[in-house]
């Protein structure tokens, strides 16, 4: 019986001797890994600016029915000489308004054919009367005017002009140069990750071995927006935020 218990003790130390064995060894290999074999860090820089946009784009439509064509032409252009007057009284100027061309859509009615007791047997379909419609279109970098105005446009009703107000488009002409500011941000965040990273460690950066940069996302200011993997760009806020990631390699020496 003691020889048993012996063996147990026996074979408990080698056991435990060749675990305390590997597990050195697998914390030294796991350290080599980290910070020998391991020559490279990948990190990725974001930045994120809140911008206000400088161009708006306001369309609205408007339309008049009759049952002779000419008629309802001269009705329409009545009106367009209307809203053309009041928006340049309203302080647009003339190069920013622009009527698209006039759509003509010919109306039909059905008449329905009963037979003599009184059952629906057929139907035809009878000229109405002709829809005219027409695009105003106003792009100024007068946002605020051009804002106003979009929501007093409806006042013409009044005058017997039936016009639909669309809600309006708000761009940034400067993009082009906020990616440049935005791109060479993110690049920096990334270089301060990397750097606390290995010199936390004890290490040294090295030099940048390669970088990419994913694709802009800019959302409406505190919208619910979401990002979106070809990018996202919200024309429906004028204030705006935009956001980008640029991912870096770098040496480790």
């Amino acid at each position: 019986m003691k020889n048993i218990k012996a063996y147990w003790v026996i074979g408990g130390a080698i056991v435990l001797s060749v675990f305390i064995s590997s597990s050195f060894g697998l914390l030294r290999g796991t350290t080599k890994y980290l910070f020998t074999s391991k020559d490279d860090i990948s990190v990725t820089g974001s930045t994120a600016m809140d911008f206000t946009s400088d161009l708006i784009v306001w369309r609205a439509s408007f339309i008049k029915k009759d049952i002779n064509l000419k008629t309802a032409y001269k009705q329409i252009k009545e009106d367009r000489n209307t809203i053309s007057d009041f928006l340049l009284l309203k302080g647009v100027l003339d190069n920013e308004i622009t009527f698209k061309s006039i759509d003509i859509k010919k109306n039909y009615k059905q008449k329905k054919k009963f037979n003599s007791d009184g059952d629906k047997v057929d139907s035809e379909s009878i000229f109405n009367d002709y829809t005219l419609t027409q695009e105003v279109e106003i792009s100024s970098n007068d946002v605020n005017l051009i804002e106003s105005i979009s929501n007093e446009v409806t006042d013409l009703i009044e005058k017997n002009v039936f016009i639909t107000s669309y809600p309006p488009k708000y761009y940034y002409t400067k993009l082009g140069e906020l990616k440049i500011q935005m791109i060479k941000s993110a690049a920096q965040d990334g270089l301060v990750r990397a750097s606390t990273a290995i010199e936390g460690g004890g290490g040294e950066l090295g030099e940048l071995l390669e970088t990419s940069i994913g694709v802009f996302q800019i959302l409406g200011k505190n919208s619910n927006d979401n990002f979106s993997w070809g990018g996202t760009l919200n024309t429906l806020n004028k204030e705006k935020t935009a956001y980008v990631n640029v991912k870096q390699k770098y040496d480790i020496d």
